[in-house]
């Protein structure tokens, strides 16, 4: 038997085929779990360990007053606390859920769209920027992504045949993806029209289709509805002091870095690359005719509809959408390109496509592995154990560094342009006049940008006491004499 036949009968095995996309996915968990056993975070990490220290009713009525659901705050407690209340516990809870995620693509994606579009997901899936990002991150957005595609796959399976339990499981994973974020409540929701679509055009047991939908839409409304009081407050309000002066194109960037860069270190290169990538997968779709074409073309349309609903609030009314909102549909851009891909007869223009996502892949990890193990936050920590005294208290200048306070909340901290009705942080307040240091009985110290640097201290006599640099900032830190 010839080597091609051999290796062709080898692929073909079922159980070999298992075994292939597993060691795919081991191959990428060992990579990513470097990234979850480290301490750093940036601001957003820092405000979700800040939240779940709080109760479970606590974590709602902050949630309400910000911007986001709260049932991710819910999951990362618990793993916070399972883990000894530590930060890596956190970071943990993303790898679990990304964990799921490969499993969908490994199990039952692989059983409905065939091994070899499942392997191309799964290696897709550890190279794309985005998930590079979001993989351990202490944020919602890796949940976000297993949830969400579950509710598509589901919503796939449904279009083409009832069963109770994929209705039931479409619902479970429904619910959870609205009380994850806004935005994927958003993509749920259009999955839901595109489901009612097909089951109308489709009209087979149209009946009894339509029954269950309906009840599963209201049930999944309902439980969704204590929370839609929260979240047309959270859009009606119009941010006080904050700038909305962005155009429309600063979110498209925005988005694109997001999907197809280093959000830390962003290239337009890594871009343009993935573009391609897209690009091309799209043009096989089309001259081959695939089957799958009506589902990219679904995909695309959510993607679009979402993202401009989120940038048109934020242009007309305040700030509310950044690209990573959006990262929940990432997956179904991966299947645009593994669709296009599967229709490819050149194996070797397949070969480059991989080597071109490979590429940038290489670099984003690099990137991501220099964050999680910069030394900065190492050097901050040892100033601040030798330095600060428990009657001392910390001036955060800028509302994006306070979240320094967690790493040492024993000293009382004042933070500006921070609403105290959504401040997560412990034995934090607001800053709004200097009389508020009056009860200080230690000393005074101001941490902030080297380039934002707040002018109201300028007046009082201070000393640059130390600096340190954590991931693409320059962090100062004064002590503040004579402001009484």
């Amino acid at each position: 038997m010839k080597l091609n036949e051999k290796i062709k009968s080898f692929l073909e095995d079922e159980k070999k085929q298992s075994i292939i996309l597993y060691v795919c996915i081991a191959a990428i968990m060992l990579l990513w779990i470097p990234l979850a056993l480290t301490k750093n975070l940036a601001y957003d990490q820092g405000y979700t360990v800040a939240m779940v220290c709080h109760s479970f009713g606590d974590i709602i009525r902050l949630c309400s007053n910000d911007v986001h659901s709260p049932l991710y705050y819910f999951i990362a407690k618990i793993f916070y606390h399972v883990f000894f209340n530590h930060i890596f516990g956190i970071k943990i809870c993303s790898l679990f859920f990304m964990g799921i995620y490969f499993w969908l693509l490994a199990g039952p994606f692989k059983k409905e769209f065939g091994f070899r579009m499942s392997l191309t997901m799964i290696i897709l899936s550890g190279l794309l920027p985005t998930f590079l990002t979001h993989n351990t991150e202490p944020r919602m957005y890796a949940m976000a992504v297993t949830s969400f595609s579950a509710v598509c796959f589901l919503g796939y399976r449904l279009s083409k045949e009832f069963k109770v339990s994929l209705a039931v499981w479409f619902f479970i994973t429904s619910v959870f993806s609205t009380y994850i974020h806004t935005y994927t409540m958003l993509c749920t929701v259009f999955v839901y029209i595109f489901l009612a679509v097909a089951i109308i055009v489709k009209k087979e047991d149209l009946k009894k289709k339509i029954t269950w939908f309906l009840i599963n839409a209201a049930v999944v409304s309902l439980c969704y509805l204590p929370w839609l009081f929260s979240l047309v407050s959270q859009f009606g309000k119009k941010a006080e002091g904050v700038n909305t002066e962005y155009d429309s194109m600063y979110f498209v960037k925005d988005i694109l870095y997001e999907f197809f860069s280093s959000i830390t270190y962003p290239k337009n290169w890594q871009v343009w690359l993935w573009l391609a990538i897209v690009f091309i997968s799209l043009v096989f779709l089309v001259v081959y005719k695939s089957r799958y074409i009506k589902y990219v073309s679904l995909t695309f349309i959510m993607f679009f509809a979402v993202s401009f609903i989120g940038i048109f609030l934020s242009v007309k009314n305040s700030p509310c959408f950044l690209g990573r909102y959006v990262s929940c549909i990432a997956p179904l851009i991966l299947f645009a390109i593994a669709a296009g891909l599967n229709e490819m007869k050149m194996k070797l223009l397949y070969a480059v496509i991989f080597l071109l996502a490979f590429v940038p892949g290489v670099f984003v990890y690099r990137d991501r592995v220099r964050y999680e193990y910069e030394k900065g936050i190492d050097d901050y920590l040892a100033y601040a154990e030798s330095s600060f005294a428990p009657d001392d208290a910390i001036v955060y200048a800028d509302l994006h560094n306070n979240y320094l306070s967690v790493y040492y909340d024993e000293n009382y901290s004042f933070i500006y342009g921070f609403e105290d009705d959504f401040n997560p942080f412990d034995n934090d307040e607001t800053f709004t006049d200097k009389e508020q240091l009056e009860r200080v009985a230690g000393n005074v110290y101001l941490i902030c940008f080297d380039n934002k640097n707040p002018g109201w201290f300028l007046s009082c006599d201070y000393d640059k006491v130390y600096g340190f640099h954590f991931l693409y900032y320059d962090f100062s830190i004064y002590r503040i004499y004579n402001f009484r």
